[in-house]
């Protein structure tokens, strides 16, 4: 029997590892991976909605893109400098060092959105469906990294430009791009994505990006490089259909603030929020409280006319008040929160303004676009005969800019933008002008050289 039971014996164990071998290599059933998730349309529409909520999250318009973009500049003042070990303060008083978290969440956050884009955009080419789907997707994919990317090098000038997905020995290799090819490879993703994109979406998918979304970020991107003339012929049809005021139009703040951003011809692209107890939206609803232990604002209402239905929107009195920009209403004991704008027909118009001004002064339609933002809020009109020079209506328009996108985290880039930050912060030397590298971030690659920004 010997003979017999050890050969059975035998091959028993053997089958029997050759069988656990199998069943431990077998990919988890329950759950996808990035290799089983993107291989139809519905995985991309699955993964675009992950684009989107990247965009949501505390590290970017949830939270520190208005720290970095407005509590910086000199709209809000931080009033609690001892909160969280002063990382938030540190920013504001330009004191911030490379260890600071807020700024490797934004970096990482910006990365993570940047990853999932690339996902798409490495996977979509060879999935079977609709082209013009295909398409949209692929524009959407594009319009959200193309974002990210113009944060980031406003943030930190150089930064890494990676286009596909990367393992991490492949990150490990990574060095800073100029911010000049940085700015190139914007200006290419946004160039094919206003081709992809509609021009509005259906109801149900309200909030996506559009082809104006994506042509108004481009424009703001050649006035970040003072290609003025290329503002100008991008925002014309822009401003055309602003005009017109059928899908697109100018909304006085009093109705645009708090409520109706979801439906606001005003809005071109917000990062949107559901309404009630959402875990990703429920800090940014908090966004600015006034006279608390969170943040002053001090905006001065002096800079309002009278008649300026804005004033009340961003300078509310009272402990604890909020501007009524971001003071969303209460719903079953729990703040609903409310979306984040990003682009806004007063913003185009105010950029088309300036980019007039800027190749010629005396152009009738610089004064229409700056006067129609300006009656929109019922404040008075500018005439040739107030606004004389090219300088006075260049400090006109970013007076206004100030004015109308006040607590929206673009005042601090509009300071280092327009030159006005040894004005408006003197003293304050220049190489702050951008944000030191995450330190953790330069110990995560193999060549450290050339990371870490000049005077950091």
């Amino acid at each position: 029997m010997k003979k017999y039971i050890i050969p059975i014996l035998t091959c028993g164990l053997i089958i029997s590892a050759t069988s656990c071998k199998k069943f431990l290599d077998l990919k988890p059933l329950d759950s996808y991976t990035e290799s089983t998730f993107y291989v139809d349309e519905k995985g991309l529409q699955g993964g675009l909605v992950s684009c989107y909520d990247a965009l949501q999250t505390d590290s970017l318009y949830g939270n520190n893109l208005l720290t970095l973009g407005e509590i910086r500049g000199d709209n809000v003042t931080d009033n609690d400098p001892g909160s969280g070990a002063g990382v938030r303060n540190s920013i504001e008083v330009f004191s911030e060092t490379s260890a600071n978290n807020i700024l490797a969440g934004s970096w990482q956050g910006h990365y993570k959105a940047i990853y999932r884009s690339n996902m798409i955009l490495d996977r979509a080419p060879a999935i079977n469906m609709t082209e013009s789907i295909k398409n949209q997707i692929i524009g959407q994919a594009k319009f959200i990294r193309a974002l990210s990317y113009f944060n980031l090098t406003r943030l930190w000038g150089n930064v890494p430009l990676v286009l596909t997905v990367q393992k991490t020995d492949e990150a490990r290799q990574n060095s800073r791009t100029a911010s000049a090819q940085v700015y190139q490879q914007i200006i290419n993703d946004l160039t094919d994505a206003a081709t992809k994109l509609p021009a509005t979406w259906a109801d149900a998918q309200r909030g996506r990006a559009t082809s104006y979304a994506a042509s108004a970020l481009l424009a703001k991107v050649y006035l970040y490089q003072k290609r003025y003339d290329l503002v100008v012929s991008t925002l014309q049809p822009i401003a055309t259909a602003i005009y017109a005021g059928t899908v697109l139009s100018v909304v006085p703040q009093t109705t645009t603030f708090p409520s109706g951003l979801k439906t606001s011809k005003d809005i071109i692209f917000a990062v949107q929020y559901l309404n009630g107890g959402v875990k990703e939206a429920v800090n940014q609803d908090n966004r600015y409280r006034n006279n608390n232990n969170t943040n002053t604002i001090t905006i001065p209402q002096s800079i309002f006319e009278t008649t300026d239905n804005r004033r009340a929107l961003v300078a509310p009195t009272g402990i604890g008040a909020r501007p009524g920009k971001f003071n969303s209403p209460v719903s079953n004991s729990t703040e609903v929160s409310g979306d984040f704008p990003v682009l806004r027909c007063a913003d185009v118009l105010l950029m088309y303004a300036e980019a007039l001004n800027e190749v010629a002064y005396g152009n009738t339609e610089a004064f229409r676009a700056l006067n129609t933002v300006r009656t929109n809020a019922a404040a008075s009109t500018k005439t040739a005969a107030m606004l004389t020079t090219q300088t006075e209506f260049r400090n006109a328009v970013y007076l206004e800019r100030r004015l109308e996108l006040a607590l929206e985290a673009d005042r601090w880039f509009d300071i280092v933008r327009t030159g006005q930050m040894p004005t408006v912060f003197p003293g304050i030397p220049s190489f702050r002008s951008i944000y030191p590298v995450p330190q953790a971030e330069i110990d995560n690659v193999n060549n450290k050289s050339g990371w870490q920004n000049t005077g950091y």
